[in-house]
């Protein structure tokens, strides 16, 4: 990857494709000149006039005399995203159109960006450290509550904050250590092997503490497994078509369609979940019943979250329904929601609710699949019993594997020196220097501080275009 900043870099920063909106970005020297070039405002400013920031109204100007509504953003050197002079042009997204203006800003000068170039210009330029420019791609890629919180408490800087802390303690520790070791042919010690074990006692349980209290960006993104069981025909395929608004599943009169399990994601109100749809439980009439019942089982297990559909409708009896919740405590006894399907086929739902009362769970959910009623509701309900561990994000640091990586190796190297300094000679004070001095390379790898441009190019090479 080419991380120069002497040249000017635009690119697309919105999505691709149509839209009601679009950005265009454009960093570096002749960031602000450039969007002005293409950019009329009824009153053009003068680039000494932008202090920090500057929002005009106007119109962007493309070849043959065509113009488009714009808002042109102009942000001044070091005062924006970059550390660079910034300049953002919000128009029309239509994409020949942004093709038109990208290549008009190409040929005055402008280089294509390479993906992740923006934040890379804004880790190069001090504006960001590594860890929070990882938290910008998490971000980005978010797809859960907990992502967004865990991506949020990064590119605050709380990741930096602990490495800081560590580093400068360790950095304090480690001026003890080669001061004595400048002194060693006169036998000076600024601090004997028991004060250094003390002083490093705590950063080595610092830092264990924060590997062992934070998570893995995996575990966030972890999408929670609901199953949807219950007998042939109580409307389950239905209820995934439904809920997901799409008609994934086969939908018949016949019962026992569904024969294999099928996955779809389901959005919420917070978060997303997967949700899997089983074949009816019941009696088996033949081998590939019993083996499809016995993946539904499997899988009902194994989930998070398991909604036992009961079809609810006139023409079932209530020692239908009452076998039915038999079964449903037989597969799992914890961990389920019960749904009442088909209240639209009820012809007096309020009466027949109150006779099936005592024979139901009090937290049973009432729904119909046909028309709707009721699945708002449910969605709320999933999200609440789903997502409460989401808070964990916003109170425990999220680590990527490379971040991981670098505080364990340090935690290595502190570990190394506790045991050098088990005598009560200074006999391997350079190897204690030395271990100290990788404890604080690794640290300084988490924030970017000691990083090879190969570790560079892996991380932004994972950004989109634009970002």
């Amino acid at each position: 990857m080419y991380f120069s900043t002497d040249e000017t870099i635009v690119a697309l920063s919105s999505a691709l494709g149509p839209a009601a909106r679009a950005i265009l970005r454009l960093s570096g020297p002749h960031a602000l000149i450039l969007a002005q070039n293409v950019f009329h405002s009824i009153k053009q400013p003068q680039l000494d006039d932008c202090t920090t920031a500057q929002r005009l109204t106007g119109y962007a100007r493309l070849p043959h005399a065509i113009s488009l509504p714009a808002e042109l953003y102009l942000f001044k050197a070091p005062h924006s995203y970059t550390g660079q002079h910034l300049a953002e042009l919000h128009l029309p997204g239509s994409p020949p159109l942004l093709h038109c203006l990208l290549e008009t800003l190409q040929q005055a000068g402008a280089r294509p960006a390479q993906p992740g170039e923006f934040t890379a210009r804004a880790f190069l330029n001090h504006r960001l450290d590594l860890s929070q420019a990882e938290a910008v791609a998490e971000l980005i890629n978010a797809r859960s509550d907990a992502q967004l919180r865990g991506a949020e408490r990064l590119l605050d800087g709380a990741l930096r904050r602990h490495t800081k802390t560590l580093a400068d303690a360790l950095a304090n520790l480690l001026a003890l250590v080669e001061a004595a070791i400048d002194f060693t042919d006169q036998d000076i010690y600024f601090a004997s092997p028991r004060q250094l074990r003390q002083q490093l006692a705590p950063l080595r349980n610092t830092l264990q503490r924060l590997l062992n209290d934070s998570i893995s960006w995996q575990q966030l993104n972890h999408l929670p497994q609901v199953v949807l069981a219950g007998p042939a025909n109580a409307g389950k395929s239905s209820l995934t078509n439904a809920l997901t608004g799409i008609d994934r599943s086969i939908v018949t009169a016949l019962a026992g369609t569904t024969r294999d399990l099928l996955t779809v994601p389901l959005a919420l109100p917070a978060g997303e979940c997967l949700l899997i749809d089983t074949a009816g439980l019941g009696q088996v009439n033949d081998i590939l019943a019993g083996t499809t019942q016995s993946l539904a089982r499997h899988a009902a297990q194994q989930s998070e979250l398991l909604i036992y559909l009961v079809d609810v409708a006139d023409s079932r009896t209530i020692d239908q329904i009452k076998n039915d919740l038999n079964l449903l405590h037989q597969l799992r006894p914890i961990d389920h929601l019960v749904v009442l399907n088909k209240i639209d086929a009820c012809a007096n739902w309020p009466h027949r609710k109150q006779n099936l009362a005592p024979h139901l769970p009090p937290d049973c959910l009432p729904v119909s699949a046909a028309t709707g009623q009721g699945l708002d509701h449910l969605k709320t309900n999933l999200a609440q019993r789903l997502h409460t561990t989401d808070n964990l994000a916003s109170e425990t640091l999220a680590l990527t594997t490379r971040q991981r990586h670098e505080l364990q190796a340090a935690h290595v190297c502190l570990e190394q020196t506790h045991t050098l300094l088990q005598t009560d000679t200074m006999d391997q004070i350079e190897l204690i220097a030395l271990e100290l001095r990788n404890a604080l390379d690794h640290l300084g790898a988490v924030s970017g501080a000691l990083v090879t441009e190969e570790v560079l190019s892996r991380i932004f090479s994972r950004f989109c275009i634009g970002k």
